[in-house]
């Protein structure tokens, strides 16, 4: 009787696996997944940022003689390694005291069982070489066109540094060189990369485990000023011209209008870049941005990562990854003038990332949700699994009231590695005075567990995701009219307004009813092949749904190929204008294997396969309760681990795969099925 009844009430995909179960018998979870539950490997545990730290061994430190940091980090604070570089300042990169000294520590940490990634910029944003790169040729500098219809020429070139992010960041007002130019990245590698490898030498350059690369992009975008409070105290490598004009203005390269003509066979009309709603000026912006994106992959992220590879490739593939963080990830407008396609760039990187300033843990259910769902799609479509996060509560202690406890500092990543972040490199402050008691080592350690817990079960785990949610940067670089005031949505088209708005929505909404997805461009989906089970597959993996925001056009060559995909199976939602499917709604149209009862839009769902087991990663990031059941792929026995306390308990899914959930305020459970 109870066979017929989860027969009928549970779906054929359901059916198929309560029969394999029933076939099969339960399977024992691997005992080195125990193993590195109860004490996880430095492999699965954070990274601190430690910028210009002495790391050597006590007897060699000239200050701070008897502190360990291998033994502090390692051991008090329960870090996995660190993310360091040579000394910042005005002999960065220059001064071999200071090589020595990161050489020695490095290889410290190293024999301590610590992992080591090497930070490549004096601060931010990497390409300068903390200005070396323009010292040796100014010729370098990033470039902008603008545009004055005032002045009697109104499209100008000029250097591009006065209201960028050159100028307007929290670490120093310094000249950037142009992305643009691939003189410039070879320069920059030349300075930094070789001489980390030349220093470091070859025992030990093979046992770094990544470069983390710092918000490169294009600089011709006003992001907006910085407090004024910050500009005091800011270092200041170039002054600012006060009377230089704020424009309109687009990145720019001498060499960009042939290559224009040469890819598309016309020449290209400048002026459409500021101005023009006709379908033509559209045409041009959004050739003119996807040519400035794949130059952009090419001469940046292409050049470091070949870079890279090539040095693996002589080392029998020991040696460093490429990896780190682009900028305004969160904010899907400002991802034509900041990269130009940031899902091409990003795809550039061996191990891509995010930068989460914010760790309040339901920021997802803002614009948060897209700043890690960027590297985690070029990842997941690239068939790459690790993807980082560097994470800091910047936002609580800058411009809250206080720095973030434990419970907070938890929920901020656990959201990120349900979704499918692994990696986390930390700029949390480990000890921070009398004042706030509650930041010491042990919450450290208390942290650094917890996020060690869970990469011990889902690290080497497979994402399971169905639903492509397509990223509407084709219409973005059609509708990107740039500005001399600070970027902003409200100066852009009703168009790209209502279109990023829907795209934000439907992300929203697919996340809060624990649908997981991934984003996918119409470049990807160019290289999406139909599966004979009616699915797209790209990369590695398969996709039985496509959803569209209201308001996109879609390049011919996609438009063409819809109707097919859907004939053949595939699920394609494009919403009318003004649709706005409630999380309800969209468990009802895509009708997923797993569902809540009761709705708790707070709740983040992670579904993941490894050796023959799905594992379940459930977070509650709301600070109310919550007690329901998720429905899940089989019934039965079911193990429960908590990543907070590391217990293990085995817990019970009902006839239907409905798995009891009773879950207190900002907590993390994850379930593995036997």
């Amino acid at each position: 009787m109870n066979f017929l009844s989860i027969f009928f009430r549970a779906n054929t995909t359901m059916l198929l696996l309560l029969l394999a179960t029933a076939c099969s018998g339960p399977k024992d979870i691997p005992a080195e997944w125990l193993t590195e539950w109860e004490n996880p490997s430095a492999l699965y545990r954070p990274l601190q940022l430690v910028h210009g730290q002495d790391l050597r061994a006590p007897q060699q430190q000239q200050e701070r003689k008897g502190w360990d940091p291998a033994a502090y980090y390692r051991d008090s604070c329960g870090l996995g390694g660190v993310v360091c570089n040579v000394p910042f300042g005005a002999d960065y990169l220059t001064s071999e005291a200071n090589w020595e000294m990161l050489v020695d520590g490095v290889r410290y940490m190293l024999d301590n069982g610590l992992r080591i990634w090497i930070y490549d910029e004096d601060g931010y944003p990497s390409l300068g070489a903390g200005g070396l790169v323009l010292k040796n040729h100014p010729e370098l500098e990033a470039q902008e066109l603008v545009y004055d219809p005032t002045a009697s020429d109104p499209l100008i070139v000029r250097p591009s540094f006065e209201y960028t992010h050159a100028s307007n960041n929290y670490y120093a007002s310094r000249r950037y060189p142009n992305p643009l130019n691939p003189a410039a990245t070879q320069e920059f590698i030349r300075l930094t990369y070789d001489a980390y490898f030349d220093h470091l030498g070859p025992e030990l350059y093979q046992r770094i485990e990544a470069f983390f690369t710092d918000e490169p992009s294009l600089m011709a975008v006003n992001p907006g000023p910085i407090p004024d409070e910050v500009r005091a105290n800011l270092r200041e490598q170039d002054r600012i011209d006060p009377n230089k004009k704020m424009l309109p203005m687009v990145s720019w390269a001498d060499d960009l209008p042939q290559k224009y003509q040469a890819r598309y066979g016309e020449e290209l009309d400048r002026k459409a870049l500021f101005e023009g709603d006709t379908e033509k000026a559209k045409e041009t912006r959004q050739r003119f941005w996807a040519l400035v994106a794949e130059t952009d992959r090419a001469y940046f992220y292409d050049a470091i990562r070949k870079w890279c590879e090539a040095k693996r490739q002589s080392a029998q593939g020991k040696g460093p990854v490429f990896s780190g963080h682009s900028l305004r990830e969160e904010d899907l407008s400002h991802h034509v003038p900041f990269d130009g396609n940031k899902l091409l760039t990003l795809s550039g990187m061996e191990l891509p990332g995010l930068d989460m300033l914010d760790s309040d843990p339901e920021t997802w259910q803002g614009r948060s949700w897209l700043a890690a769902y960027c590297p985690i799609s070029t990842a997941a479509l690239n068939g790459q699994r690790r993807v980082m996060c560097e994470i800091s509560d910047f936002q609580q202690s800058v411009f809250g009231d206080r720095p973030v406890g434990l419970e907070q500092m938890r929920g901020a990543c656990a959201w990120q590695m349900a979704f499918g972040v692994t990696d986390f490199t930390l700029y949390y402050g480990v000890s921070l005075g009398e004042k706030y008691p509650w930041r010491n080592p042990a919450t450290h350690k208390a942290y650094c567990d917890f996020i060690g817990r869970i990469n011990a079960l889902i690290m080497e785990a497979e994402p399971q995701r169905d639903v492509l949610l397509y990223y509407p940067i084709y219409d973005m670089q059609r509708e990107y009219i740039p500005t001399a005031t600070p970027i902003d949505t409200t100066t852009q088209s009703p168009l790209l307004r209502r279109i990023e708005t829907a795209f934000n929505r439907i992300g929203n909404a697919l996340s809060q009813a624990q649908i997981p997805f991934i984003l996918a461009d119409y470049l990807f989906l160019e290289q999406a092949e139909l599966t004979p089970d009616g699915k797209l597959k790209i990369g590695p993996s398969s996709y039985g749904t496509l959803i569209f925001p209201e308001g996109v056009v879609l390049p011919d060559k996609i438009e063409a190929r819809l109707s097919e995909w859907e004939k053949q199976g595939v699920k394609i939602v494009r919403l009318a204008d003004g649709e706005t499917p409630s999380c309800q709604e969209w468990i009802e149209r895509l009708q997923p294997l797993e569902f809540l009862s009761p709705e708790r839009r707070q709740i983040a769902l992670g579904k993941f396969r490894r050796a023959d087991h799905d594992i379940y990663m459930v977070v509650n990031s709301s600070e109310e309760p919550y007690q329901g059941t998720l429905r899940v792929s089989q019934s039965g026995e079911w193990q429960r681990f908590d990543p907070q306390t590391g217990e293990i308990s085995v817990v019970m899914a009902g006839a239907g795969g409905e798995l009891p959930l009773d879950m207190a305020g900002n907590q993390t459970q994850l379930f593995v099925s036997r």
